[in-house]
């Protein structure tokens, strides 16, 4: 019960969300048709949502400096290559960051909802790029060497790639 959903599609996570919004009686954010996903409110929608990969990385960081998310000191808040004995472990094994998130940096990479482009959004637009073939993963894992677990740190996998060290976390908007 303790442990991160792992081993789960960029879709799979997306249902989850949805299914969780109208669980809760609230509107779900995405519309599925198939594999094709689409987010008409973007943002300013009312139910659960994987965060963009700018939301993400605002919360890993916490308001701090560290280079993992809660601390310059990998092993004080995360389980990776050098610590998990190639495996995930229960949330909150670690110290949080700043704003008490456990596990943004390794455990399990995680889904967001952006598609991979160049660099990270910034600006007017915390989405990202609008075309691409595959989803950005944050965070790295229990698999993850320690420079692959820095918050700045991005990957990517095609949307159906599944995986023991892949997973996800939710976001809701505010309002």
């Amino acid at each position: 019960d303790d442990l991160p959903v792992e081993n789960v599609i960029w879709l799979e996570a997306v249902n989850y969300a949805n299914a969780l919004s109208e669980r809760e009686d609230l509107s779900a954010c995405y519309t599925v048709s198939g594999s094709t996903v689409s987010w008409p409110q973007g943002v300013s929608c009312e139910g659960y949502r994987l965060p963009t990969e700018a939301e993400w990385e605002f919360a890993a960081r916490g308001g701090e400096g560290h280079v993992y998310s809660g601390s310059s000191a990998l092993g004080a808040v995360a389980w990776y290559s050098e610590n998990s004995g190639s495996t995930t472990h229960g949330v909150g094994g670690k110290k949080p960051n700043a704003f008490g998130l456990y596990d943004m940096s390794g455990n399990v990479w995680e889904w967001v909802w952006d598609l991979h482009g160049s660099s990270l959004p910034g600006g007017g637009d915390p989405v990202g790029p609008n075309a691409g073939s595959k989803r950005v993963n944050r965070g790295g894992s229990w698999y993850g060497t320690a420079r692959h677990l820095r918050v700045a740190y991005r990957s990517r996998y095609h949307p159906d790639y599944r995986n023991t060290n892949i997973g996800f976390r939710l976001a809701r908007t505010s309002h």
